[in-house]
């Protein structure tokens, strides 16, 4: 490990520490904007799709953003398997109106990590794509040069052509303890400053999620706790207002075995204990999204032990009670994958209402799942 990375990082969070000491409170949350809801298009609608994939025997953890155009693209790891050193990120772009993905492109490769960010790298692995205020798309992928994902750092690709062309990946500052064991998986959110905040979680001596703030540059000037402990990894944060936040976590602990939620009323700057829901969570990624009118959407593993059933819940009080609407996979009469495995769903509203989920459909396809919310409506 470099002498000079350990220096830089003891220098940014010296500096971070005291400017907390004397900083104004910072901004608040930009809630998430309301959608065009089509009034024309009362009929329930229901769609679902596998994502083209002629390059990798695995695949994993998607995640995507509305581009222009009428469009979506998204992004997942690829390769041999999970932690190989022939993972890359994928990328395809998805048509609201043709309804079709194009072919899947190597956005990421480790040897191109490798070079750009020079150091050795073992593998790639959980990507996430966002908007910094400035509109661009900002992509964050975690990468491992030494041990396993507790080992792992996360860097950062800007474009400014909705995805065509990416700068160089820039390894980000983190933590003070050797700038390791920081990964993604939640949607980053952004500040009425124009900061962004970076949902971010550690598996080394313990596991606890935290908000990263990264300044407009792309620089990690702040950290919130969210959780403390051995348990708690994934934070999914959902703003409903300026102030207001509610953030669901993976649970990895004792049983029972139940989602993690945390409150913020004051813009992020303090958090409420982390708590058990009336949820399950096998040890699994979640995945939330405040639909426009209100209700809170979440999709989620619905047992304890395994990945085998993905079902959508709503809430109406912003997740102090849930009802599950849906079951997506598990049904014994739908078409199962190779593994049953139905995991680390990613969704998201796009600009006309309708409600996209992406998710590992057996480890070897990426699945997209689209409705409406008359189809919602209807489960309800």
């Amino acid at each position: 490990m470099r002498w000079g990375s350990l220096a830089a990082a003891a220098l940014v969070f010296g500096g971070l520490y005291v400017r907390a000491l004397t900083a104004p409170p910072p901004a608040g949350f930009v809630p998430p904007q309301a959608a065009t809801l089509a009034a024309s298009a009362p009929t329930p609608r229901y769609e679902a799709q596998l994502l083209p994939n002629s390059s990798a025997a695995s695949v994993h953890s998607a995640t995507a953003a509305e581009i222009s155009g009428g469009r979506l693209r998204a992004f997942w790891y690829g390769g041999s398997r999970e932690g190989a050193s022939d993972v890359a990120l994928y990328s395809s772009v998805y048509s609201l109106r043709q309804k079709d993905w194009s072919p899947e492109r190597a956005v990421v490769t480790r040897e191109f990590a490798q070079r750009h960010l020079q150091r050795t790298l073992r593998k790639l692995g959980n990507p996430v794509v966002g908007r910094d205020a400035k509109g661009r798309l900002c992509l964050y992928f975690v990468s491992v040069s030494v041990g396993g994902w507790a080992g792992s750092a996360v860097n950062l690709m800007v474009s400014e052509d909705e995805g065509e062309n990416w700068s160089p990946p820039r390894r980000l500052i983190t933590s003070p303890f050797f700038n390791i064991s920081t990964l993604v998986k939640g949607a980053p959110l952004l500040f009425s400053d124009g900061d962004v905040g970076l949902p971010v979680y550690h598996e080394f001596l313990g596991k606890f999620g935290e908000l990263l703030r990264l300044d407009a540059g792309g620089h990690a000037i702040g950290k919130t706790r969210l959780s403390w402990g051995k348990s708690s990894l994934q934070p999914v944060i959902v703003p409903r207002s300026e102030k207001e936040a509610v953030g669901f976590m993976r649970y990895s602990g004792d049983p029972p075995n139940r989602i993690l939620i945390v409150r913020t009323a004051d813009g992020g700057v303090h958090w409420s204990p982390s708590a058990k829901t009336a949820l399950p969570n096998p040890n699994a990624a979640i995945g939330s999204v405040l639909l426009s009118g209100g209700p809170l959407l979440l999709v989620f593993n619905n047992a304890e032990e395994d990945r085998e059933d993905l079902s959508l819940a709503l809430s109406t009080d912003f997740g102090n009670t849930w009802r599950v609407v849906h079951r997506l996979e598990g049904d014994s009469g739908s078409a199962q994958a190779p593994v049953r495995e139905y995991s680390y769903p990613w969704i998201m509203q796009d600009r006309a209402g309708d409600v996209h989920l992406l998710y590992t459909w057996g480890r070897s396809r990426i699945k997209h799942v689209r409705f409406n919310r008359a189809w919602l409506e209807g489960r309800s």
